[in-house]
């Protein structure tokens, strides 16, 4: 089959797509032919902060009905496949939204969020975050959000999340676990990525790793599209092709500095693991409308048919389906 028509025939899914840049720039992820977008709702924010987020991108999805579906079931995902339309599915990167209540977990689930990721980076109530040097693990608070994400069919996601945190997660979990927008450290050296040994454990839950496409977390000089795909073959080479998704994290690339210098003096970034704006993604995969070139790329570099669409998103969607229909509580909301 013609790399353009394989693409075109399928499901192809970006596993984090950071909110405010993607409500800027949707129209690329509608050009590269994706069908759906795991979009951050929320990271910092509060209860009523992240209330108000998650209201603004029904909003966004409501404004458009000829582009945009909300989704929380992978059924959902197929069906927005098959009208030509982009799903859109809620995702928390960190759980600041919860502070300290556990009942606000299933609070979330019911406006419709799927994915939420442990930590961002810092400490929380949940664990450590993948910039704190100590690294203590999934607090004790932490294996009940953990628990309660798992009876509610919510994905566990350990991205931005410190190493041991990640591994006490993965073995509490009773769901699929994943990375969903981390890179193997094998191959650069980062707080932000993963490693082998984190890998297999994630591929032991049934769950998977996202790649990233930021330049930082891909290592080398100016890295272009075949270092994207050198992490791809990485992940496969080590747990299997169906351990292995995309998670672009496409994001602004010239972030006022400003901003960069107060995240760094709070601590939610550091220096080493994020350089200063402005940023970059691979060549030939720049924005989320050249996906069609990674397509080509990975047929290219001896990845068959099925694979190429294991690795654009069939991977996510049996991840999706595993956990989202898994919960005991699944009455209509």
């Amino acid at each position: 089959m013609p790399a353009r028509d394989l693409h075109d025939s399928a499901v192809v899914i970006d596993g984090t797509c950071p909110g405010y840049y993607w409500m800027q720039n949707v129209d690329d992820w509608r050009k590269g032919g994706t069908t759906c977008c795991v979009v951050t709702a929320v990271a910092f924010e509060d209860v009523r902060q992240a209330a108000t987020a998650i209201a603004g991108l029904f909003r966004f999805v409501r404004e458009r009905p000829d582009d945009l579906v909300l989704a929380t079931t992978a059924a959902d995902i197929r069906a927005a496949k098959a009208a030509g339309k982009l799903a859109v599915v809620l995702q928390f990167q960190g759980t600041a939204a919860l502070g300290y209540e556990l009942d606000l977990v299933e609070y979330y689930w019911r406006l419709g969020v799927r994915v939420v990721q442990l930590t961002y980076n810092q400490r929380g109530p949940v664990g450590d975050g993948c910039e704190e040097p100590s690294d203590a693990g999934l607090s004790a608070f932490g294996h009940r959000v953990v628990g309660e994400l798992n009876r509610l069919g919510m994905l566990v996601d350990v991205s931005h999340t410190g190493e041991r945190t990640s591994l006490d997660a993965v073995a509490a979990s009773s769901a699929p676990v994943v990375a969903s927008h981390s890179n193997p450290a094998a191959l650069h050296a980062s707080a932000r990525n993963v490693s082998d040994e984190l890998i297999r454990a994630l591929a032991g839950t049934g769950g998977l790793v996202g790649i990233n496409g930021f330049s930082a977390f891909l290592g080398g000089d100016r890295p272009g599209l075949d270092r994207f795909v050198d992490h791809i073959a990485h992940v496969a080479g080590l747990v299997g092709i169906e351990h292995v998704a995309l998670g672009l994290d496409y994001t602004v690339r010239d972030a006022p500095r400003e901003l960069y210098d107060q995240y760094v003096r709070d601590g939610i970034w550091s220096a080493a693991t994020y350089p200063p704006p402005p940023w970059s993604f691979p060549g030939g995969l720049d924005t989320a409308a050249e996906f069609p070139q990674l397509t080509d790329r990975l047929l290219e570099r001896g990845f068959g048919e099925t694979d190429v669409r294991a690795v654009l998103g069939e991977n996510w969607l049996r991840v999706f389906d595993a956990v989202w229909s898994s919960g005991t509580t699944q009455e209509a909301r």
